[in-house]
């Protein structure tokens, strides 16, 4: 058992000591951390100062996401919050297991690069302390604890070669991208389901053609609760464009809401049953696991002056479209703590054949000729850093475009278009 005094969650170098010391139990085979007490000069407890208004920052998916942000491999622990002697104040308890076959280690450091460092060991020694080994019995002894939880495992497998059976492989451990791609697969099954009801052709159905775009947060961020995600979502969105991608309207039928583990939000018919453009109903889904996904109409086909729906893309419109939304991404992945991951992009546009380039969204741009394609979709995908961005935004973005322009009769997209439209873009700025 360790007891620490109270400890600020708020305060990334209090949420690695937390990590440390879980590190230490897991080692160690198992312990309990028990928070809100001082060790007294005769080896009791007394109560600590500092108590907390309540325990909500200890909860179960708090030191998770301090588990995920520090500690490689992963941890389940077991939050619990339990009164002393029958009191009525209750203190946080984290259970953590033993048993780890392999040794368990600091993913992340302490902001002030002492309290926990990066790829360290921490291990139970007297005192009690949560510190590296220091001599080679104590390596001895933890190297031989990991191999006495690995022993069953390997006799099972001795008695399956000399029983001639052989052993099944485990499933295959999903990659960032296949995880990304089944959020996707379940975010459009929802999509559908809600449309369903809806009368054909209408507007929210998006029935000339939508496009999607999926991003995974791939690395070290912080996993939060559904309702303090969205509060960090409310927050971490900008509105560079007037209407933004992962847009939060605060009145009904279209705040967002939690949905099978995700917050949702589905701008759909209005409560009077009215219909806007294509490209304001919006639907979009963010996981706490890192998983995002919008599906949005083209603004090519809300009535724009002598366009018929359905037979224009527009020659900067994309542009906006895709880079806001990786900017949202971006956003949303530092206000986690994400900066060290990348963001795995997956992107898609529907119904294409028989559109013709145009110019609308940006008068001062021209187009000449009939750039027609005859391809209905066109898929892309990048990774990016998120460290990198908005920097490498419009090499991305670019990088993106291209390939979709020249499905309309080889027009080549100026790389400088890109570079202009995402930079008058990024200058906006409107209030939510």
């Amino acid at each position: 058992m360790e007891v620490k005094e109270w400890l600020d969650l708020t305060d990334h170098d209090h949420r690695a000591v937390v990590a440390k010391e879980i590190i230490a139990l897991a080692n160690h085979g198992g312990g309990v951390l028990v928070v809100g007490f001082e060790e007294k000069a005769d080896g009791t407890f007394d109560v600590a100062a500092g108590r907390p208004a309540n325990l909500d920052a200890w909860s179960q998916d708090n030191i998770q996401s301090i588990v995920a942000k520090y500690i490689d491999p992963g941890v389940q622990c077991r939050v619990l919050h339990r009164s002393r002697n029958g009191g009525a104040e209750k203190y946080p308890v984290i259970v953590v297991p033993g048993g780890h076959r392999v040794p368990i280690r600091a993913k992340a450091g302490s902001p002030d690069g002492k309290k926990l460092i990066p790829h360290r060991v921490y291990i139970r020694r007297p005192g009690p302390a949560g510190e590296e080994p220091k001599s080679a019995e104590e390596w001895d002894r933890f190297f031989e604890r990991c191999l006495q939880n690995r022993r069953a495992e390997l006799l099972d497998a001795m008695r399956s070669i000399m029983a001639g059976v052989i052993p099944n492989a485990g499933p295959a451990t999903p990659t960032r991208l296949d995880q990304l791609k089944d959020f996707e697969a379940k975010a459009i099954a929802r999509w559908e389901a809600l449309v369903a009801s809806l009368p054909s052709g209408v507007p929210p159905t998006l029935p000339n053609g939508h496009y999607d775009l999926s991003i995974a947060i791939d690395g070290d961020f912080d996993r939060q609760s559904l309702s303090n995600l969205y509060d960090t979502i409310r927050l971490a969105v900008r509105n560079h464009s007037g209407w933004p991608p992962f847009v939060n309207l605060s009145r009904a039928p279209f705040r967002p809401k939690p949905a099978d583990g995700a917050i949702e939000c589905w701008v759909g018919p209005d409560d009077d049953g009215s219909f806007d453009k294509p490209a304001h109903h919006d639907f979009w889904r963010i996981s706490p696991e890192g998983l995002l996904f919008t599906r949005r109409g083209y603004p090519e086909d809300g009535g724009w002056k002598g366009v018929k729906p359905g037979t224009s893309l527009d020659i900067t419109t994309p542009t906006w479209r895709l880079g806001e939304a990786i900017l949202e991404a971006f956003y949303i992945a530092q206000a986690l703590h994400g900066t060290n991951a990348n963001l795995i992009l997956s992107a898609k546009w529907t119904k294409l054949a028989g559109r013709v380039l145009v110019s609308h969204g940006n008068s001062r741009r021209i187009m000449f000729d009939g750039y027609r394609t005859g391809q209905d979709h066109y898929e892309a995908t990048a990774t990016v850093g998120v460290a990198s961005l908005p920097d490498a935004l419009p090499e991305v973005v670019f990088s993106m475009l291209a390939p979709l322009y020249e499905l309309f009769d080889f027009f080549k997209l100026p790389k400088r278009l890109v570079e202009e439209e995402l930079k008058e873009m990024s200058r906006n700025t409107f209030a939510h």
